[in-house]
C-alpha cells in the first residue's frame, strides 16, 4: 500500500497531466492559427509551449521519484530481519 507521501504524488501527477495536455494542443492549434501574422501573439504562444514543455518535465521527475520510492520500499520490506541469519560464516 503507497504511503501518503507516494499517493499524494501519485495523484498530483495524474491530475496535472490532463489539463496540461489540454493547454498544449491549444498552444499548438493556435500556432498554426497564426502562422506569422503576429509576431508578439506568436512569442506568447511559444512562451506557453516553452512552459508546458517545463510542466511537463517536472512531472516526469515526479513520476520517476515515485517509481524510486516503490523500488526502496519493495527492497526493505523483502529483508526480513526477524529471522536469524541461516548461512555460516566460515
Amino acid at each position: 500500500m503507497p504511503s501518503y507521501s507516494e499517493q499524494l504524488l501519485l495523484n498530483v501527477v495524474h491530475d496535472v497531466r490532463q489539463p496540461l495536455s489540454t493547454i498544449e494542443s491549444s498552444a499548438y492549434y493556435l500556432n498554426v492559427l497564426l502562422g506569422d501574422s503576429d509576431p508578439r501573439a506568436v512569442e506568447q504562444v511559444r512562451m506557453i509551449q516553452r512552459q508546458v514543455d517545463e510542466a511537463a518535465r517536472i512531472l516526469s521527475q515526479a513520476a520517476a521519484e515515485l517509481g524510486r520510492m516503490r523500488a526502496q520500499r519493495t527492497v526493505v520490506e523483502s529483508l526480513d530481519l526477524t529471522k536469524p541469519a541461516t548461512a555460516a560464516v566460515t
